[in-house]
C-alpha cells in the first residue's frame, strides 16, 4: 500500500471527514446545494483549510459523473456560461487569499460564511431584482473569489437563485451545473498557485467514493413536489456542520 495512502488512512478525524462527505453528497444530490456548506466546516477543522479546499475541488470532479449530466438537461445554459466566465475573474484572488491568510482565521471565515448563508436561507430572503447580465457577472465573480478563498463556491449563487422566481427544478439544475463546473476550475487554480499537496489527493481517493454514493442516493430521492422537505433537511445538516466545526472546540 502506498505510503501517502497509509498516511491518509491514519489522519486524525478521517471518519468525520468521510461522514461529512456522505452528508454533503446526499444534500447536493437531492437539493442541488449544501455540499460545500456541510463539508468545508468539518474538513477544515480536521485537516486544515488548504487540504479541505482541495478535497472539495476533487468532489466537484465526482459530481461530473453523478449529478451533472441530468442537471445540464434542465439548467439555463446561457446564464451558467456567463456565471462561469465571470468566476474566472474572482478565482485567482480567492486562491491567493487562501494561500496567505492564517488557517485559524480562515476557519472562522468558513464557519461565518456558512452560518450567514444558512440564516438568509432559513429566513426566506427574497430579492426583487431580475437575472440581468450585470447581476450574473457580479454573482459569478463573487462566487469565484469566495470559492477560491474558502472552498464555499455556493453561498452567493445559492442566495441569488433561491431568492429568485425560478422553478425548483430549474434552480436546482442551474445551481448544480454552475457549482460543479466551478469546482473543476478551482482544482487547476490551486495547482498553479502551488497549493495541491499529494497527501490531500490520496485522501481524495478515500473521500470520493463516499461522496459519490451520497450524491447518487440523493439524486434518486429527489422529487420536485417535496422540495420543502429536502431544503429543511439540508438546512439542518448545514447548521450541524457549522456548530461542530467552530474553532472554539
Amino acid at each position: 500500500m502506498p505510503e501517502p495512502l497509509v498516511a491518509a488512512l491514519a489522519t486524525s478525524g478521517l471518519v468525520w471527514v468521510l461522514v461529512a462527505a456522505l452528508a454533503a453528497g446526499l444534500a447536493y444530490g437531492f437539493a442541488g446545494f449544501g455540499a460545500a456548506l456541510i463539508f468545508m466546516p468539518v474538513a477544515a477543522a480536521r485537516v486544515g483549510p488548504v487540504e479541505a479546499v482541495t478535497l472539495e475541488a476533487c468532489m466537484g470532479l465526482a459530481s461530473v459523473v453523478t449529478v451533472l449530466p441530468r442537471a445540464l438537461k434542465l439548467a439555463d445554459k446561457r446564464d451558467t456560461g456567463v456565471l462561469l466566465a465571470a468566476s474566472l475573474v474572482g478565482l485567482p484572488l480567492g486562491v491567493w487569499l487562501l494561500k496567505v491568510v492564517d488557517p485559524e482565521l480562515m476557519r472562522w471565515g468558513i464557519c461565518g460564511v456558512a452560518a450567514l448563508t444558512l440564516a438568509a436561507l432559513v429566513a426566506g430572503w427574497r430579492r426583487k431584482t431580475q437575472d440581468t447580465r450585470g447581476a450574473l457577472i457580479g454573482v459569478g465573480a463573487a462566487s469565484g473569489a469566495l470559492g477560491g478563498a474558502t472552498g464555499l463556491t455556493g453561498p452567493v449563487m445559492i442566495l441569488f437563485k433561491l431568492s429568485g422566481q425560478g422553478s425548483a427544478a430549474e434552480v436546482r439544475a442551474s445551481t448544480i451545473s454552475f457549482l460543479t463546473l466551478l469546482s473543476m476550475l478551482l482544482l487547476p487554480m490551486l495547482w498553479v498557485q502551488g497549493l495541491i499537496r499529494v497527501e490531500a489527493l490520496w485522501m481524495a481517493v478515500l473521500v470520493l467514493p463516499v461522496y459519490m454514493a451520497g450524491a447518487l442516493t440523493g439524486q434518486g430521492l429527489f422529487r420536485p413536489e417535496r422540495e420543502g422537505l429536502y431544503r429543511q433537511v439540508a438546512y439542518g445538516l448545514i447548521g450541524l456542520a457549522v456548530v461542530m466545526s467552530l474553532p472554539l472546540w
